[in-house]
């Protein structure tokens, strides 16, 4: 050995038994990190990629918020959800929940909420678009809900009972979802109306076994823009199964 080489450290001699202690050891991580990949936990380094395939793997685990990742691709892009372990749902949160109270000015096109960048509010959610389509890929039916919360504003029915200024929702994949015809939604309650004053709400829901009609990115409102107006939106989970 030459004088700049450095000199080998060398540990001492393992036994039979030793050597076959570590190749049991290695082999316990190793089939403890496939199992952990086979049988993903919802945590973000192990994310299933839907909240019923993470039932599938851990029956006993409970609803509440876990990481997902549909594309598979990496879990850093996993995304948090909410799986209803009842239901095998996989529900994505919008953001915000909430709108502020709105009265629309007139600039505004048509009523349409999100039509522009600095429109009054813009319907988002707490996934990318990569993500919610692969979601919607791997599922068979998605739901939602938006409550339209109103003071002097319409939101299906006017006091004499028609429908001339029902809302319409805007559908992931640029559908129309109206009052009536190919795509609508459902009322499960109109306060709105009763055109009062006070606060109320009127709720519409889409239940629908086309996936990639949800979630809901915008609204068109036609009641507004009159003195003593107001309303603010409460856009709910999107919910795949």
């Amino acid at each position: 050995m030459s004088a700049d080489e450095p000199a080998r450290v060398v540990g001492p001699e393992l036994t039979d038994q030793e050597k076959k202690d570590l190749v049991i050891r290695a082999y316990k991580r190793l089939k403890e990190s496939f199992e952990e990949f086979a049988k993903p936990d919802g945590g973000k380094a192990t994310p299933a990629k839907t909240c019923r395939d993470l039932k599938a793997a851990h029956p006993d685990k409970d609803t509440g918020e876990y990481w997902i990742d549909p594309n598979g691709a990496d879990p850093k892009d996993s995304i948090m959800v909410h799986c209803n372990m009842e239901t095998l749902q996989t529900c994505v949160d919008s953001k915000p929940g909430t709108s502020p109270e709105l009265t629309i000015p007139s600039e505004v096109g048509e009523g349409w909420l999100s039509k522009k960048e600095d429109g009054p509010y813009n319907i988002n959610y707490k996934a990318d678009s990569n993500q919610l389509s692969f979601l919607q890929l791997l599922s068979g039916r998605a739901a939602q809900t938006i409550t339209f919360h109103c003071r002097n504003t319409i939101a299906y029915r006017n006091p004499r009972g028609n429908t001339r200024s029902a809302l319409t929702l805007m559908s992931w994949n640029d559908l129309e979802i109206k009052k009536g015809g190919k795509f609508k939604y459902e009322v499960a309650e109109d306060g709105c109306k009763d055109k009062a004053r006070a606060w109320a709400k009127t709720v519409f829901t889409v239940d629908t076994t086309k996936p990639t009609r949800l979630p809901i990115v915008d609204m068109k409102i036609k009641d507004f823009g009159k003195p003593k107006q107001n309303f603010k939106v409460e856009v709910g989970r999107v919910c795949f199964s």
